[in-house]
C-alpha cells in the first residue's frame, strides 16, 4: 500500500509526539521519585552549602561535559544570583578556565584536571560538589581523592548505580535513572533547589559582610567574623537548654597516657572547666555522653560537677531518652563532637557543633566549628557564645 506524502508527514508526527510524550513523562517520573525519596539528602545537601559559606569557606565544583555545564550553570547562579537580590558568594566551577584546563591535561594528564586545580585552589572547610552522571569518571575520581586528603567536604551528584564516587562521598544525591539526559535533568532541578535555599538562609539574615575589595588578604578576617556573628544569631543560642559533650577529643585532646600498671590519664583544658561553670550558673544543664569504658570519664565530669553517661555503646539511644526524660526538645540540645561514633547524635540535634580537629564526616553535619581543637579550649569557645547570646537577648 503507497501512502500519500501528507499520510506519511502524519505518521512522522505521530511517532515524535509519542517519543516527546514517553520522554517527558520518563523525566517527570524521575522527579517524582526525588520527590518521594531524596528530600532530606538534599536538604542536607543545602544545610551543607550553607553551613560551607557562612564560616567563611568556599564551594568547588567540577564536571565533564553536560556536567561540567551543569557546574559553571550553577556556579553563575551563586556568583550572579538565582531569583534575589543579595551579597555575592564564593562558589568556583574548576571547567571553566580553559588555559589551566588544558595546561594540565598536557602536562598531567585528563585525570589530574581538577585534582591539580582542588591541591591549589582548596582549603580545609570548603566544600567540593562533585558531579558525574556515571560516578565513575576518573577525573573526578581523582579530584575527590585530593579533596579529602587535604580535609575538603565532598558531596556527590551521580546517577543511580552511584558509581565508585557514591563509595567515596559522605553524602551523594543519586539521580534513580541510568539515561544521562534524564540523570542530568534532574542534577539542573536539584542545582535550582539549592540555590533557592541558599537565596531563602541568606534573607533570613540581614548581610551584615564586608564587601571583598581588591585588598583581598586584609579583608578576609573581616568577612569571616561577620559570617560567624550572623551565623550564630540565627541558631538562637540563648535558646540552649542541654549541652552535651563527647570527651575523648572533645574534652581531651585525644591523647591517653598509659602507664606500666595500665592506669590512663588525659589532657583537659582548665578553661574548658570555667565555661562549664558558667553555663551550669545560667542554669544550662551539662551532660557527657562517651563510649569510653574508662573512669577517668567519671572522675572528670564529677570535678566539674556534671552528669555523666560513659561506656555507652549506643550514643543515639541514650540521647533520645535523656531528651523523653527532660522533656526537651532538639532545638534546645547542642552536641559537641569529634569523631565518626558522634555522627548520629549531631544529626539528630538542633545545635550539633565540631571541634576545629573533627573528622571530615563530623564537619559536614556540624552548623557551627570551633576555632579551637579538642582539648584546647573549644568547649569554653562554645560557652562563650551561648553566655554572649544569653546577654544580646535578655538586653
Amino acid at each position: 500500500m503507497n501512502l500519500s506524502k501528507s499520510s506519511r508527514s502524519s505518521l512522522i508526527v505521530s511517532e515524535l509526539e509519542a517519543l516527546i510524550d514517553s520522554s517527558i513523562r520518563e523525566s517527570i517520573q524521575v522527579k517524582q521519585i526525588l520527590l518521594g525519596n531524596m528530600i532530606t539528602k538534599i536538604a542536607n545537601a543545602a544545610e551543607q552549602i550553607i553551613s560551607t559559606l557562612r564560616r567563611g569557606n568556599k564551594i568547588l565544583v567540577m564536571g565533564n561535559g553536560g556536567s561540567a555545564a551543569d557546574a559553571q550553570h550553577l556556579a553563575a547562579e551563586l556568583v550572579g544570583r538565582f531569583e534575589r537580590e543579595r551579597r555575592s558568594l564564593p562558589i568556583m566551577a574548576l571547567t571553566s578556565d580553559t588555559s589551566v584546563l588544558t595546561a594540565i591535561a598536557n602536562d598531567y594528564g585528563v585525570d589530574q584536571l581538577f585534582a591539580r586545580q582542588i591541591e591549589g585552589l582548596g582549603t580545609p572547610g570548603d566544600l567540593i560538589l562533585a558531579i558525574s552522571t556515571s560516578g565513575n569518571s576518573p577525573n573526578i575520581l581523582e579530584g575527590v581523592k585530593t579533596a579529602i586528603a587535604k580535609e575538603l567536604n565532598v558531596i556527590g551528584l551521580t546517577g543511580a548505580t552511584g558509581g565508585e564516587l557514591e563509595s567515596l562521598c559522605p553524602l551523594s544525591l543519586c539521580v534513580p535513572s541510568s539515561r544521562t539526559a534524564r540523570i542530568q535533568e534532574a542534577h539542573t532541578t536539584i542545582c535550582h533547589v539549592l540555590c533557592e535555599a541558599v537565596e531563602a538562609s541568606l534573607e533570613q539574615k540581614p548581610a551584615k559582610i564586608t564587601p571583598i575589595t581588591q585588598d583581598f588578604s586584609q579583608n578576609i578576617p573581616k568577612l569571616v567574623d561577620s559570617l560567624e556573628e550572623s551565623y550564630q544569631e540565627n541558631f538562637n543560642l540563648s535558646q540552649v537548654k542541654l549541652l552535651i559533650l563527647d570527651f575523648d577529643g572533645v574534652l581531651t585532646d585525644n591523647r591517653v597516657l598509659v602507664s606500666q600498671d595500665g592506669t590512663e590519664s588525659v589532657w583537659c583544658n582548665r578553661g574548658d572547666g570555667w565555661g562549664i561553670a558558667r553555663l551550669k550558673e545560667k542554669g544550662i544543664e551539662i551532660l557527657v555522653l562517651s563510649t569510653e569504658l574508662n573512669q577517668v570519664v567519671r572522675a572528670r565530669c564529677q570535678k566539674l560537677g556534671i552528669d555523666c553517661i560513659h561506656g555507652c555503646d549506643d550514643k543515639l539511644a541514650a540521647l533520645k531518652q535523656i531528651l523523653a526524660e527532660r522533656s526537651l526538645e532538639r532545638e534546645n540540645v547542642a552536641y559537641i563532637g569529634n569523631d565518626v561514633n558522634d555522627l548520629a547524635c549531631m544529626s539528630y540535634v538542633g545545635i550539633p557543633i565540631a571541634v576545629a580537629d573533627a573528622v571530615p564526616e563530623i564537619k559536614n553535619v556540624a552548623r557551627i566549628i570551633t576555632k579551637n581543637r579538642g582539648g584546647y579550649g573549644a568547649v569554653r569557645e562554645f560557652a562563650d557564645l551561648i553566655l554572649k547570646a544569653l546577654t544580646v537577648s535578655r538586653n
